[in-house]
C-alpha cells in the first residue's frame, strides 16, 4: 500500500484561504455592483411658469346648447337684485282609453271619458333653491305660438326665417290660472288646481300655442324646477258615479330669463345655459432654467423631453361668480382641444382630457371660499405638444376649450381669474431629470 502524505503547513494555507473566500463572498457577490458604480438617483422638480410663458389668446364664447336641453326649468323675481326667469311647460295627448269595471262588475275598455278637472303639480331641486321658506307661484296660460328649442325672455319662435316676439317680454301675456304656495318644509311639491275648462284648453295636440307658464311671484328668490305633472280627473262612461286620476307626460320644457350676462371683460367663464367655454392657446416650454438644485445636478438649459414629463396641469383660481348665476351644486369642469381654432365659436373639438366625470368643483370656490386653487391635468395632450406629434402621428393642436362636463348643465356658472391678475391661471409641471454619469 501506497501512502499520501500531505504537507500540514499547505493544508493550512488551504482552509486559511478558502476561509478568505468565504468572508468575502459574504460582503460582496458576484452580482452586485460596487455602489460608486451606479448611476446617481434622477432628480425630480416641480415648475410653476406665469401665464406669459406658457399661454395666449384667451377668448370668452357662449350660446353653446338651449335651456329645454337641461329638461328643468327655473323661477326667479328680481333675484340678487337683477335675475327673472319663468319656466314654459307643454304636455302630450291625453290618454284616450281605460280599463273600467262597469256596474256590472266587469272590466272592459272605455275610451268616451270626460275630462271634469284635474290639478298641475311641480317638483323642486330643494338643494338647489334658495329659498328657505314659503314662497307664492302663479300659473297661466300661454296664448300665442312657442318654440321650446328657441324660446326666450323676448322672443316666442326664434328659428330660420321665423322670429316671433313674445306680445310681453318673458313669456307673456298669460291667462291667470290661478297662485299657490309652496313651503319646502312641507315637501319638495305644490299644486295648481284646474277646472274643465282649462284641461279642455289643452287638449288640441295640433295648437302650437297650448301650454303652460310657471312664475315665482315672492321676490328675492331662485327656484329649480325639476319637473312638472298633468294629472286628470276622469269620469268614464262605464261607471259615471266614480272618478278616475290619469296622467299626462310632460311632453317639453324650458325656461327663459333676464338679463343674459355680457361676456366677461377678463377673466374665465365656464358652464351656463346657453353655456360659455373659454379658449386659450398653449406653448410647452422648451427650455428649463431652473431651479438650482436642478442646475446644480445637471447643468441648465435642460432640454425638456416628453419622457422627462411626469404632470402637467393648468392651474386655475377661482372667482365669485356674479350672485345671481352661483353655482349651488357641483361644477364638472371639462378640457378638449380645439381642433381648428379659425372655425371658432363652432370650431371642432378633440376628446376630453379629463375623462366622463371632468374635474369636479365645489360651489363654494365661486361663493364664501373663492381663490380656491383648481388644478386641470392635460399631461398626456403636454406630453405630444413636447413631442411635437400625438399618438396617431398628426401634429397635435395648440388650442384648449375650458368648458362644462356637460352643456348646458345649469343656469350657473363658474368664474376663474384670468390673465392681468394677480392670481392668473399658470402652469404646473412636474419633471424627472437624470443625472450625468461621470466616469472613474
Amino acid at each position: 500500500m501506497i501512502r499520501k502524505t500531505i504537507d500540514r503547513s499547505r493544508l493550512a494555507a488551504f482552509f486559511s484561504l478558502t476561509v478568505v473566500f468565504a468572508v468575502a463572498c459574504a460582503e460582496e457577490t458576484p452580482t452586485s455592483l460596487d455602489p460608486d458604480l451606479l448611476p446617481p438617483e434622477p432628480i425630480t422638480v416641480e415648475l410653476h411658469f406665469p401665464w406669459e410663458e406658457f399661454a395666449s389668446n384667451l377668448a370668452v364664447f357662449g350660446g353653446y346648447g338651449a335651456p329645454a336641453e337641461l329638461g328643468t326649468g327655473v323661477l326667479a323675481n328680481v333675484f340678487a337684485g337683477t335675475l327673472n326667469a319663468r319656466t314654459v311647460v307643454r304636455y302630450g295627448a291625453y290618454p284616450t282609453e281605460v280599463s273600467v269595471r262597469d256596474t256590472l262588475g266587469t272590466t272592459r275598455p272605455d275610451n268616451n271619458l270626460t275630462f271634469i278637472g284635474g290639478r298641475i303639480v311641480a317638483y323642486f331641486d330643494t338643494i338647489a333653491s334658495t329659498n328657505d321658506g314659503p314662497v307664492t307661484l302663479a300659473l297661466g296660460g300661454l296664448q300665442q305660438e312657442w318654440d321650446v328649442g328657441t324660446v326666450t325672455w323676448e322672443s316666442a319662435v326664434d328659428t330660420i326665417n321665423d322670429d316671433r316676439a313674445w306680445s310681453e317680454p318673458g313669456a307673456g301675456p298669460v291667462l291667470d290660472w290661478g297662485t299657490a304656495i309652496w313651503d319646502p318644509a312641507e315637501g319638495d311639491s305644490v299644486t295648481f288646481l284646474i277646472d274643465s275648462a282649462i284641461v279642455a284648453s289643452m287638449a288640441d295636440t295640433s295648437d302650437t300655442g297650448r301650454g303652460v307658464r310657471l312664475e315665482v311671484l315672492s321676490e328675492g328668490v331662485r327656484l329649480q324646477v325639476l319637473r312638472t305633472s298633468l294629472q286628470l280627473n276622469t269620469r268614464p262612461s262605464l261607471n259615471p258615479d266614480s272618478t278616475f286620476y290619469l296622467f299626462t307626460p310632460q311632453k317639453e320644457i324650458s325656461f327663459v330669463y333676464d338679463p343674459i350676462p355680457d361676456p366677461p371683460p377678463d377673466g374665465i367663464r365656464i358652464g351656463g345655459a346657453p353655456a360659455w367655454r373659454t379658449i386659450l392657446d398653449i406653448a410647452m416650454p422648451k427650455l428649463i432654467h431652473g431651479p438650482p438644485e436642478l442646475c446644480a445636478s445637471v447643468g441648465c438649459p435642460v432640454s425638456l423631453d416628453a419622457g422627462e414629463v411626469n404632470f402637467v396641469a393648468i392651474v386655475l383660481t377661482s372667482r365669485t361668480t356674479e350672485t345671481a348665476f352661483q353655482p349651488t351644486d357641483t361644477i364638472g369642469l371639462d378640457v378638449r382641444p380645439v381642433l381648428l381654432r379659425a372655425s371658432l365659436p363652432k370650431a371642432p373639438l378633440g376628446n376630453s382630457l379629463l375623462g366622463t366625470l371632468g374635474k369636479r368643483v365645489s360651489p363654494a370656490a365661486f361663493g364664501d371660499a373663492a381663490g380656491e386653487e383648481v388644478e386641470v391635468p392635460i399631461t398626456l395632450y403636454a406630453q405630444d405638444l413636447v413631442r411635437g406629434v400625438d399618438a396617431d402621428g398628426d401634429t397635435p393642436p395648440i388650442s384648449l376649450a375650458l368648458m362644462s362636463v356637460f352643456e348646458p348643465v345649469s343656469i350657473s356658472f363658474a368664474s376663474f381669474y384670468g390673465p392681468g391678475s394677480g392670481l392668473a391661471p399658470y402652469l404646473k409641471l412636474v419633471i424627472t431629470v437624470a443625472r450625468p454619469v461621470e466616469l472613474p
